[in-house]
């Protein structure tokens, strides 16, 4: 997703978000503050570039993580 779009997608969620952290072996949904997303986001991106991630909607949360439709 372009950095532009996701933050204004993050933004704009109400509810937490659970950002996806692997290892080899097990995959965890950690929540994280929005404020701390939004700078980790901006600080990495720039506006109209692709990030490679994607916040994902479901069960009343928001999950971020890898964007596997946009990146090949």
């Amino acid at each position: 997703m372009i950095a532009k779009k996701l933050i204004i997608e993050v933004r704009k969620f109400k509810g937490p978000i659970y950002m996806e952290v692997q290892n080899f072996n097990d995959c965890f949904w950690v929540q994280v503050v929005k404020t701390d997303l939004l700078a980790m986001i901006k600080g990495n991106f720039d506006m109209d570039f692709e990030t490679g991630f994607i916040l994902d909607e479901k069960h009343g949360a928001g999950y971020f993580g890898k964007d596997y439709d946009s990146n090949d």
